[in-house]
């Protein structure tokens, strides 16, 4: 009976150990140093060295850029479309940069449409659903960069992947959250989206293993009562 109780209280903790790994608290990057309202879709900005800047775009669409050097940038944003996402680049580099920002809910000439469900290099299936999609281009080299983005329950196993236009395919980077955020660090600038795991089928077999398990254990107990 000691033996089942310490299966029963192993089970027990297992569940919460799973419960708070997929759980979260969503806290803000930090406080920018400067805020900006953009009534409009596209914007120009000049953003200096070591300055935390935020861009809200029809009061909808938050886009955050912070780096080591002088930022002129120009921004493209269908706030309307996207919605509330709340997107955040940092950069490192040695020299002033120019940049291009253009972010759209979906790109359909890349095939990346709501709901779609793709075959990407790594084989896993993944399934578009974040309704962001930023596509950055700089005039010069940084050092290094961190893509960040809100996370939420749906977005929470995302992976952040960029579009390899020799391959034709998109390519997933390795992604973590980190202080509410879905963030990878990126060591070059192209289209770049979340993908979501298709888990699909996990879940099933998951939920299938967890109810036998259960049925296992409750066959134990009678079990053991029995022969006691």
């Amino acid at each position: 009976m000691k033996k089942l109780s310490k299966i029963l209280l192993g089970t027990f903790f297992l569940m919460i150990l799973f419960s708070t790994i997929t759980s979260f608290n969503v806290v803000a990057v930090g406080n920018p140093d400067e805020t900006f309202e953009v009534p409009t879709d596209t914007y120009q900005a000049q953003i200096q060295e070591g300055v935390a800047t935020m861009f809200r775009f029809r009061q909808r669409t938050q886009l955050r850029l912070n780096a080591s050097v002088n930022l002129d940038v120009t921004f493209d944003c269908d706030a309307l479309r996207i919605g509330d996402k709340d997107f955040a680049v940092e950069i490192e580099g040695t020299g002033d940069l120019q940049m291009n920002m253009t972010c759209t809910e979906e790109q359909a000439e890349l095939g990346l449409l709501n709901g779609n469900t793709y075959q990407i290099r790594n084989r896993n299936r993944y399934q578009y659903q974040e309704g962001f999609v930023i596509s950055l281009e700089c005039n010069g080299t940084f050092t290094q960069a961190r893509l960040s983005i809100s996370a939420t329950s749906e977005n929470s196993m995302g992976q952040w992947a960029y579009y390899d236009e020799a391959t034709e395919e998109w390519v997933s980077v390795p992604t973590t959250v980190e202080n509410g955020y879905l963030t990878a660090e990126v060591s070059h600038f192209s289209t770049w989206t979340v993908l979501i795991p298709d888990y699909t089928l996990a879940i099933v077999g998951f939920s299938i293993g967890g109810g036998v398990a259960a049925l296992i254990i409750i066959a134990s107990v009678f079990y053991i009562k029995k022969r006691k």
